[in-house]
């Protein structure tokens, strides 16, 4: 891998209707733990030792993703690498403050998402405390909805640097680090923010969080289940702001030996269980809406 990834940092949203809903929702049912900015315009959120993994900006009108490098001289290497994808933005004094990081780059990908590559991000000194015991462990991945697959595939891993860990039909995990995906593309008829994951502890709490999201009337998109490729168990609710949120357990680490697999077109691939998706970007070659 060209670039040197620590880790995916941040995932920050939209809120054009206003933060109350989704502030709501990341405390009462996604059980995070609120950070050290709420105002009128954003709101952060804390789930491990990140001072925050999401965000909702009122005034952004795109979804953001933070990638973590560990030097400098990388944020150089990844703006030369990413040239030839558009223009690429270095960070500002005042946005390296608002995103709490020492510096920074920003490129639109092809589907709508902007991508931050940065150094130096602020790290709590505190541990995370959510504010109901969903299991917790860490920040997990993203999923990222693509009208056009291979613009994006080819941004991704030519520009950016991540790795191709596996694919599912069309469908592609990426490799930043030790974990088997942090970022995953799906071909769909829309682009932007398709769902957002955190890490849990064991299948005991992919279950409890399962029936909290049936209790608590959230409507369940997909599982539980158990991705074919990386292992994970997992289920995903959908959020007031039409993003699917979840969690999932046991994700493989690393990747296959042999290089990235190629799994069928087809829902098993999606959930070696059999779980039905309520969405069509996981129900692999069954797409119909």
């Amino acid at each position: 891998m060209t670039a040197i990834y620590r880790d995916l940092r941040y995932l920050r949203l939209p809120a054009p209707e206003g933060l109350d809903a989704v502030r709501h929702f990341a405390l009462d049912k996604l059980g995070l733990q609120l950070g050290d900015v709420v105002s009128d315009e954003a709101i952060h959120f804390r789930s491990d030792m990140r001072n925050y993994a999401l965000a909702y900006w009122k005034d952004e009108t795109q979804p953001a993703i933070g990638l973590t490098v560990a030097r400098r001289e990388d944020l150089d290497a990844r703006a030369t690498a990413l040239a030839p994808f558009g223009a690429v933005q270095w960070l500002d004094a005042e946005a390296c403050r608002k995103r709490q990081i020492k510096a920074g780059i920003a490129i639109l990908a092809p589907n709508g998402v902007m991508v931050e590559i940065v150094w130096r991000p602020l790290t709590s000194g505190w541990r995370y405390h959510g504010t109901r015991d969903a299991g917790i462990t860490e920040f997990g991945a993203v999923s990222l909805a693509c009208t056009d697959l291979a613009a994006n595939e080819t941004f991704w891993t030519r520009g950016i640097g991540a790795e191709v860990a596996d694919w599912a039909g069309d469908a592609l995990y990426l490799n930043i680090d030790a974990a088997h995906h942090r970022i995953a593309l799906y071909p769909s008829r829309r682009d932007g923010v398709l769902a957002v994951t955190w890490e849990v502890e064991s299948i005991n709490n992919i279950m409890q969080n399962w029936y909290f999201f049936q209790n608590n009337q959230i409507p369940v998109i997909h599982g539980p289940g158990r991705q074919a490729a990386s292992n994970a168990l997992f289920v995903l609710g959908e959020g007031p702001d039409g993003v699917y949120y979840g969690y999932r357990a046991e994700t493989a680490q690393g990747l296959a030996a042999g290089g990235p697999r190629q799994f069928l077109d087809d829902p098993r691939s999606h959930c070696a269980w059999g779980s039905e998706s309520q969405a069509p970007e996981f129900r692999g070659g069954d797409r119909n809406d």
